[in-house]
Formats: structure tokens, sequence, C-alpha cells
């Protein structure tokens, strides 16, 4: 087994410097440093935020808080027209005059000759636009004295998401996995410069390819509370939009199933987590051709993995019910019959797991068979290259 998982430097944030702690959930903890000249007493107006910063996770560093106004976001509409003089056209005619009320059955127009009711417009114009304030809250405040000061601001907002992305090559017995991050931005900020963590595991809320060498950066995922943190090395700007890094890579043996469900037989590689894996889609490539995708949950190390990846081509399958009685009050009597074909020229196993309801037990069966749990028992068929497989077991079971 070979696994690559670099260590990157775990410590406090450096002085300046902008760090971002990213959740799955859409979520992400903001520290940075901001430079502001200070009164003994006075009003911070804060701007250059999050669209969706959490105003009430807010904390500050360097002065006494003494209140936190959070401004109203408006984006532009005709309502900031109301009052003002503008010209409506129609399809035959032009009316000016000064915008009154808005309504379903037109804009209301006082006009030299009186009110107007104008509907059905092609555009209008009025005065010159502007700007909406760029202002989002107000800070109030108490210094110890009046001075230029580096203030540190600590909150939570929301537009700032990541996941996990795999891709799988298996070949001969080998799984070689390369993991991304990939972290999306629509917070309506570009980040500079900034220190990237990544926190693996659900928590609950307050409601291009990359070339391999970059891979050499991977970080090694280390215990956060119930989750698991991953410090990016180096610093990074996340402009509005996707950003992908590296995450993992690793290389380790890895196993193909057949598995039997229902009247089909489907594919799967099985293999053991050589580290923590965060939840993510896997991508699996076989000789080069993509073969099916399935996801990885949040994954601990030395845990086992399914990838489901579709149904075999050249393995076919039936299921009969050979007989089936009633014995008595909510006592049954059932056979089954499993019948498996197979088009490949080499021998392959087929693993059938069955679903028994109630409490029940097997009285025969043409295989052995391993008990998983209280409802569910294996069976291992194996089948000829090119030839037919069967497997027959009677059951017996209570509700």
């Amino acid at each position: 087994m070979r696994a690559l998982f670099l260590l990157a430097a775990v410590g406090s944030l450096a002085f300046g410097q902008t760090q971002l702690v990213l959740y799955p959930q859409g979520l992400a903890l903001v520290e940075e440093e901001r430079v502001f000249l200070l009164e003994e007493e006075g009003v911070l107006e804060l701007r250059g935020f999050p669209r969706e910063t959490l105003w009430e996770s807010l904390s500050v560093e360097g002065v006494e808080v003494r209140a936190l106004r959070p401004l109203e976001a408006r984006g532009w509409s005709l309502e900031e027209l109301l009052g003002e003089e503008i010209t409506v056209q129609t399809d035959t005619m032009a009316f000016r005059g000064i915008l009154r009320a808005i309504l379903p059955e037109g804009l209301v127009l006082e006009t030299p000759e009186g009110v107007k009711v104008v509907r059905d417009y092609l555009w209008l114009s009025g005065p010159k636009f502007v700007e909406p304030s760029p202002i989002q809250s107000l800070l109030f405040y108490e210094a110890e004295e009046g001075s230029t000061k580096t203030l540190r601001f600590r909150y939570l907002a929301r537009g700032v998401s990541w996941k996990a992305v795999y891709d799988a090559d298996f070949s001969e017995g080998t799984l070689r996995l390369l993991g991304k991050a990939v972290v999306q931005n629509s917070t309506g900020r570009d980040f500079s410069d900034v220190k990237i963590v990544l926190i693996a595991g659900e928590i609950y809320g307050a409601e291009p390819e990359l070339a391999l060498r970059a891979m050499a950066l991977a970080p090694t995922p280390t215990p956060a509370f119930e989750y698991h943190r991953y410090d990016l090395p180096g610093l990074w700007d996340l402009s509005q939009g996707t950003l992908v890094l590296p995450l993992v890579s690793a290389e380790f043996p890895a196993t193909q199933v057949f598995r039997l469900s229902g009247e089909k037989v489907e594919t799967l590689i099985q293999f053991v987590a050589p580290e923590i894996l965060p939840a993510g889609e896997a991508r699996v490539y076989v000789e080069g051709i993509f073969v099916g995708a399935d996801t990885i949950p949040h994954t601990p190390k030395g845990a086992g993995i399914e990838l489901r990846l579709g149904s075999a081509f050249d393995l076919k399958a039936q299921r009969v019910v050979v007989k089936r009685e009633k014995l008595g009050e909510n006592l049954f009597l059932e056979t089954r019959r499993i019948l498996i074909s197979s088009s490949k020229e080499k021998a392959v196993t087929v693993e059938a797991i069955e679903d028994l309801p109630g409490y029940w037990r097997i009285l025969s069966a043409t295989l052995s068979y391993e008990i998983l749990d209280a409802q569910r028992v294996k069976f291992v068929i194996p089948v000829d290259a090119l030839g037919k497989a069967e497997l027959e077991y009677t059951v017996e079971w209570q509700y």
C-alpha cells in the first residue's frame, strides 16, 4: 500500500492574514484584519463583507463594541423612481410626469394635464442612476485612545462551500485515488491571499484538472472537535466562482465484486480507506474508460467502502419461487431458487445478499451462507466461465 497525505503547518493566524474555514453546508468562518482610524468613541462604517454575513456572529478584537446595526441590503427597483420625473414610452406615444405609484394596473404619473395610468409600456427613463450605499453595517465603539489601529474581525457567512470529488483508476487489484476539493464562492466578494481550512463532517447549522505534481501539496486531516480539518498549505486567491484544490492522493489494494440485486448483477469496487476520506462523489475509470460513479460517505481510516458502479453486462440472473406454504398463524415456508448465467471467459463469484423477514431459520441450502445481521444472509455463488450456476434454499419465517 502506498498513500500520500503530506502534513501542512497548523498554527495560529499570522499577523495581517485572512483565514477562511469552509464547511460543506455552505457556511464559512472568516477571520480577517482591517485598519481603521479610530477616535476614543465613534461609529465605523463596515463594507466589503460577504453578501450573506451573519452579523449576529461578528466579534471584534481591538475595541469595545457598544452596538452593531446591520443595514438592509437593497437592490435597485422601480420604487427608486417614486417622486421623480420620468418619461414613459408606449407603442404610440410618450408620457412625461412625476411617478406617484406603481400598481398592477400600471404606472401612475402626475402630468400637467392630470393623473395618467400607463400600462404596457416599452421603456422608461428617469434621473441619473445612484449607486446603492456600500455600507453594510454600523459598528458603535469605544477605544482607549484615538489612533490608527488594526482590528481583527471574526464572523460566519453563507455563500462559500466546498465538496470533495474523487477520480479513481482501478487496474489489476489496485485503486489509484485522486481527491480534489471544489470550493464555490458566491458571496459577492473576492478574497485575496487567504489561508483556507476545510472542515469534513456534518455540522448542524443555524440554519480544470490539476497536474499530478500539485498533489504533493495534499494536506493531512487533523481532528477538529467531532470533525476533521484540512489546512491547505500556502495562500490562495478565492475569487467568486469555483476553485479546485488538491486534497488526497493515494494508491492501495481494491477488489472487484459482483453482487445480485433483484434480478440484476451489479459490479462493485471494495476497499479499505487508507486515511480519513471526506464525503464526495467518486468517478471510477478502468483502462481509461469511465465505468461508473458512486458517493463516498464521511469515512474514518480503516473503514470499508463500496462503490456501486452499475450492472454487469455479461452476467444474467433469474429468481424463482419454487414453493410457498402457509404452515400456521403468521408462519410461512418458502423455497427460493437463483439462477445465474455467465458470458465471461473466466470464472467469477457472485454475492447474493438475501433479506429474510421476521423470525426465520434456513432449513436447507445448496450452498453455505454467512449471517450478516438479524434480517440478512449472504451466499457466495461460484460461476464457471461461459457457464451457469444455481442456488436453492428453503426458509421458514414467522411474523
